[in-house]
């Protein structure tokens, strides 16, 4: 089993705090010692969080009028690079469920949607007709803005654009023939794999449809009743009409649990997300898997082997990672998980 994750270039903004945000760390630190705060109108959930408040504050200072890139801010903070990076996403992630309750509140019928904190730019797409967008659209633009502005993080340039209406299509009879049928195969699958105590490293599937008449299920590298387990789906499936094709996994359960224990804080992610948002990593691409082990991450560059900062690169980018992994909040579980790291060049060079 397999899992890659590759991108073709960076899609994260390199997130930048401006002054306004500073005040409101500030606000947090002075929360802590006990003096007044600045009261905002959404609830607690609504504002920003920050797992270290001093090393946030830090970097709010260093960069807020500084203008210093991420990585900048890293060097002269003296503070990990992807707890930096986790504290942006954060940050992100609050302005962003700002707009979602403002759109919730108001009713409003959002397609597309963009976010830029370093350039202060929420782009939304609008779904009406363009006479009501006309109507509409000023209402958006300040509606939104004023809940930004309200819950501290600054004014923003809001940008609309109209997108199609879109008419949810009826349902076919026959698809949802096939969607019911799918969900009480599986049901079925898993009610007999419960009974008989299998284990179920990964969902079970089944798949029933115009084109195919599938069956997924994965069980442990170690269970030896395969064939009653064959037999099963062979009698089962025969209720559905059809010739089925059945893929049987088997999986290592030691390689199953790291996945697990690395998806739960969406770590993979945190990496992808934090290499690819900083230009002065130079990443391309990143793919990794679990099985089989050890855990292997690739990183792709668009450096040349022969390039003389090469090397260099490659170790700071293999640092922060270990530094991530050995050293944050988040990874405390994974520590003793093992893995392995190939850092390749643009000329698909090994260069770590």
């Amino acid at each position: 089993m397999k899992n890659n994750v590759k991108y073709p270039k960076a899609v994260l903004d390199e997130l930048q705090f401006k002054n306004e945000h500073k005040q409101n760390v500030l606000n947090k630190i002075k929360q802590q010692n006990g003096e007044p705060r600045l009261v905002t109108k959404k609830r607690a959930s609504r504002k920003v969080l920050f797992s270290g408040i001093t090393a946030a504050a830090v970097f709010v200072i260093l960069i807020g009028s500084a203008n210093l890139s991420l990585g900048a801010a890293k060097v002269a903070a003296k503070i990990p690079y992807f707890h930096l990076f986790i504290q942006q996403e954060e940050y992100k992630h609050a302005a962003a469920e700002v707009i979602g309750d403002v759109a919730n509140d108001k009713g409003y019928q959002l397609g597309s949607f963009e976010l830029s904190i370093p350039d202060k730019k929420v782009k939304l797409g609008l779904r009406y007709s363009k006479s009501d967008y006309n109507n509409i659209k000023s209402h958006v633009e300040k509606n939104v803005n004023n809940a930004l502005i309200a819950n501290n993080f600054g004014s923003f340039d809001i940008i609309t654009k109209r997108e199609r209406v879109i008419v949810p299509e009826k349902e076919d009879p026959k698809v949802e023939k096939y969607q019911k049928e799918s969900e009480a195969l599986q049901q079925q699958i898993i009610d007999y794999l419960e009974k008989n105590h299998y284990q179920m490293p990964f969902p079970v599937e089944a798949r029933i449809n115009q084109f195919e008449r599938f069956v997924y299920v994965a069980i442990p590298k170690t269970e030896t009743r395969t064939e009653e387990l064959k037999q099963f789906l062979d009698t089962t499936t025969a209720l559905y009409g059809g010739k089925f094709k059945y893929r049987i996994s088997k999986i290592n359960m030691t390689a199953r649990e790291q996945e697990l224990r690395w998806g739960k804080n969406n770590i993979i992610s945190i990496l992808v997300g934090g290499l690819m948002a900083n230009k002065e990593f130079k990443v391309s691409g990143f793919s990794y898997s679990f099985h089989p082990l050890p855990l292997q991450i690739t990183i792709k560059t668009s450096v040349e082997s022969s390039d003389g900062d090469a090397k260099d690169l490659a170790k700071r980018i293999e640092d922060e990672i270990n530094s991530f992994i050995q050293t944050d909040d988040l990874t405390k579980e994974v520590r003793n998980d093992p893995y392995e790291i190939t850092i390749l060049s643009k000329d698909k060079k090994k260069i770590n």
